[in-house]
């Protein structure tokens, strides 16, 4: 089992071949399983996956075309969905919770969206699926970049971009799936009869995508709840991690009760 402080060192890898590809995952813990879907700067490991280790088993899986193989196959979130589906059902895992952040967030809701017999829930940490007002990050001063992801960088693990080599592999393949319209129409469509729990978090000073479009999710999908990490940017995880971890094992643990605290509150007037 993976510890809050040693990231990944119970760390056990593993690859099925999926969709044309050789898609390679890594798992901790013991319990529910929690399949987690990265952003667009590739599977790192974070400090909460490890904290979230402790009660649930962890997958973390590498979307196709983040891995040495090209993915030339998609141009749609959706598309992309379909693939890694297709990807964790290989690998044997059946009713899981899934977590994305930022792309993984868009790709984890277009998922949920289209196979929602396989998915318990779903946790969004500062998803794209919706960027009205976004900055995409190659669009941002060098000395701009850090702050819109952190607002505290001198936390561990420092935010560190992915190497120039990984990014000119797999860069065009986000431009590709973020080319669209900043607001999917035929998405939210599909999100009105999406039935699984859904919790959306964002940082308040989110200098990636602006935290209004969280509204967007608690807006058209039924059962969802939204929460603001206050002192967070686009990295939540690596701001507010602890808070991040508690929020988000509360929602796992007991659905959307999450929102009633468990003991007696007194509220001074």
């Amino acid at each position: 089992m993976a510890g809050a402080t040693a990231m990944g060192v119970c760390l056990r890898e593993g690859s099925v071949e999926a969709a044309g590809f050789t898609v390679r995952y890594w798992e901790a813990g013991e319990g529910p399983t929690l399949v987690y879907l990265h952003p667009a700067g590739g599977p790192w490991q974070r400090a909460p996956l490890d904290r979230l280790a402790d009660g649930f088993r962890v997958v973390r899986f590498e979307m196709p075309g983040w891995g040495t193989q090209p993915n030339d196959e998609v141009d749609t979130l959706a598309q992309l969905a379909t693939q890694l589906t297709e990807a964790v059902a290989v690998a044997g895992i059946d009713g899981y919770h899934l977590m994305g952040t930022s792309l993984g967030g868009a790709v984890a809701l277009h998922m949920a969206v289209q196979f929602p017999e396989r998915v318990t829930s779903i946790v969004l940490e500062a998803p794209a699926a919706f960027r009205e007002g976004a900055t995409p990050p190659d669009q941002l001063a060098p000395e701009d970049v850090l702050r819109a992801f952190r607002v505290h960088p001198e936390r561990h693990p420092s935010f560190e971009p992915a190497p120039p080599e990984e990014m000119a592999r797999f860069w065009p393949l986000v431009m590709r799936l973020m080319g669209g319209p900043p607001v999917d129409h035929e998405l939210i469509a599909a999100m009105k009869g999406c039935p699984v729990r859904t919790l959306v978090l964002f940082g308040t000073e989110d200098g990636i995508i602006p935290a209004a479009n969280g509204r967007i999710y608690r807006r058209y999908l039924p059962n969802s709840a939204l929460v603001y990490l206050h002192d967070a940017a686009h990295d939540v995880m690596g701001d507010r991690p602890e808070a991040f971890t508690e929020v988000v094992t509360d929602f796992l643990e007991r659905g959307m009760g999450f929102l009633v605290p468990q003991e007696d509150t007194l509220i001074n007037p």
